[in-house]
């Protein structure tokens, strides 16, 4: 038979015909008008993208009998040859089936000889990641002193696991995965000189399973034109290759806010009874997340969809049904899922699995959204809610409203309920200040706001003044501290000129400090009250929010909510549970 599959029979002839590798052709056909090639280069990159075509263009401008220029003429004795693979002067192998050290010394042997008939000698070496160590070492030499008009062309999958010795002995091109757009037009213009109707449904799911990667395209659209050589359409593509139409992952999104899993198993039984993927299946709920976050955040990013503009439309109304943070939890369920079934025997009872997992998957919501909602429905303010006006918070201090909240479950995973309701009323703030003045004034007056200043302008000397009691009389103030403080006395008694002007500036009054050590073991309470006002822990800021605000109390009681350190948060939740703890959902 005298059939060529389409990579072979549209393999590009010239630098001109490659498609989206202008980054390479350039920099390579510039070298060969100034005859500047290098002796040995690496071609990296994903499979099916044309390191191997520019490699054999490189080799047929080299030998060309009209010279060496920047385009190979491609009908002349040399240049036909090369492309038949029968040219003596271009040797091209395959290392993952010559991996040895003899193979390496025959080719290093060969390279002794001049070219004959052309006029350079040419080693293509495709895969060469998969050479031995040995291998490699063999190579070192005649890369680094070759013979003259002798080059090397190296094509890898995997450039990291090719010596150093190599790389540096190489110059390096990365090749890069055709768009879209590049492989839809080269894919058209192939269908239309084979004399066949490619509708767009069709060309948008070949150009969907080959990934960026041409040679892929072209045997893609090889199996279908055996089946469909006059008209292909998308329905032609899905029974051939048993994919799942976009359609589905629109329904599953009704079914998801619906919050219906029956609908989801009676799709995924259809989908099975179709003899399509169920792997595909799932990495479809994949690309369809991914979609409906893309288009939550900007509709703008539609343009990195690969979809046809009505569905973009009714995904994009869709996507106004979720909240950011619920497609991300769906997203990064969906993943996983794939993973699972994908290494799975039993793919479809992992499938169902996921899908009602999904469907049921609770919307992630934070305490604060919860208590402005509140607000907003109520009408009036949640003193315990709020959060400190901007700037009261400063270096190690951390207000209790300004505590971060609590991670809890909400039932509504539509985004229009969570909505916007109104900035929270800064009653909060003022309440934990009152607090703190409480727990001073059995000491002196401000000195819970001076060692809140303190603390956020020298956090060091704020550190060791808070552990001391202090109790003023005629103007002096005598900050009294433990016998076990002794370290912190003495880094204050350092600065306690700077440390008393200041005092004065922020107190308002004209004061002296004393030191005194030895404070009393009755005083240590006081000093821990203190504490407390100044720099809660955030489980005491919510004890406290809660205690001078009985709406927000039941709340967190009726959610079980505990405060979830904040390195831990990551993919924690709270959730009602016997025991009422946060639980991490892994």
């Amino acid at each position: 038979m005298s059939y060529h599959a389409l990579a072979r029979k549209y393999r590009p002839a010239t630098f001109d015909a490659m498609v989206g590798q202008e980054h390479v052709t350039r920099t390579l056909r510039a070298a060969l008008r100034r005859d500047k090639l290098a002796h040995a280069y690496l071609f990296s990159g994903p499979r099916g993208c044309g390191k191997t075509t520019v490699a054999r263009l490189l080799a047929k401008a080299l030998n060309c009998t009209g010279g060496v220029k920047d385009e190979p003429c491609g009908a002349c004795e040399a240049c036909a040859a090369v492309a038949a693979g029968s040219s003596l002067d271009v040797l091209e192998i395959d290392a993952a089936s010559h991996t040895g050290v003899d193979n390496v010394r025959e080719l290093r042997d060969m390279a002794q000889y001049t070219p004959s008939p052309g006029a350079s000698r040419v080693f293509i070496i495709d895969e060469v990641h998969m050479l031995s160590k040995g291998a490699f070492n063999a190579l070192l030499k005649i890369l680094e002193e070759p013979p003259a008009r002798v080059f090397f062309f190296f094509a890898t999958t995997e450039p990291v696991k090719i010596p150093r010795t190599i790389l540096s002995r190489c110059q390096r091109f990365d090749f890069r995965l055709l768009t879209r757009d590049e492989l839809s037009a080269r894919l058209t213009s192939i269908a239309a000189a084979e004399g066949v109707q490619l509708e767009p449904g069709a060309l948008r799911l070949i150009v969907a399973q080959a990934e960026g990667s041409m040679r892929d395209a072209l045997s893609i659209l090889d199996q279908v034109l055996a089946a469909s050589p006059e008209r292909i359409d998308e329905q032609a593509v899905v029974d051939l290759f048993g994919l799942v139409r976009s359609e589905v992952a629109i329904e599953l999104n009704e079914a998801v806010m619906a919050r219906d899993p029956g609908r989801a198993l009676r799709l995924a039984d259809r989908v099975a009874a179709g003899g399509q993927s169920l792997d595909d299946f799932a990495h479809s709920l994949v690309d369809n997340f991914r979609h409906l976050l893309l288009l939550r955040i900007d509709p703008s990013l539609a343009a990195g969809i690969s979809l046809p503009e009505d569905q973009i439309e009714i995904l994009r109304r869709q996507a106004a049904h979720f909240a950011p943070q619920d497609l991300l939890a769906l997203l990064d369920r969906a993943s996983r899922g794939f993973e699972r079934i994908h290494r799975s025997g039993q793919p479809r009872v992992l499938l169902e699995a996921l899908l009602v997992e999904l469907v049921l998957l609770e919307s992630r919501v934070v305490l604060s959204d919860l208590v402005r909602r509140l607000e907003a429905l109520t009408g009036s303010p949640l003193t315990g809610g709020g959060g400190p006006p901007a700037g009261r918070a400063t270096g190690a201090t951390k207000p209790a409203a300004a505590a971060t909240p609590p991670v809890a479950r909400a039932a509504p995973r539509d985004a229009s309920a969570a909505g916007n309701p109104p900035a929270p009323r800064q009653h909060g703030a003022s309440q934990v200040r009152d607090a703190a003045v409480s727990a001073a004034a059995t000491t002196v007056d401000g000195w819970t706001a001076f060692v809140e200043t303190l603390l956020g302008r020298q956090p060091a000397l704020g550190s060791c003044i808070m552990e001391g009691i202090p109790a003023e009389e005629d103007g002096r103030i005598a900050l009294s501290f433990p016998v076990e403080k002794q370290f912190q006395l003495q880094l204050i008694q350092k600065d306690l000129p700077r440390l008393q002007e200041l005092a004065r500036e922020l107190l308002g009054r004209d004061i002296v400090l004393n030191l005194v050590s030895g404070a009393e073991a009755d005083r240590r309470e006081r000093r821990e009250e203190l504490r407390r006002a100044v720099a809660p822990t955030e489980h005491e800021a919510l004890q406290r929010a809660c205690g001078g605000d009985a709406t927000l109390e039941n709340l967190v009681r009726r959610l079980d909510a505990e405060v979830v350190p904040e390195a831990d948060r990551d993919g924690w939740h709270t959730a009602p549970d016997r025991g009422g703890a946060a639980k991490r959902e892994d």
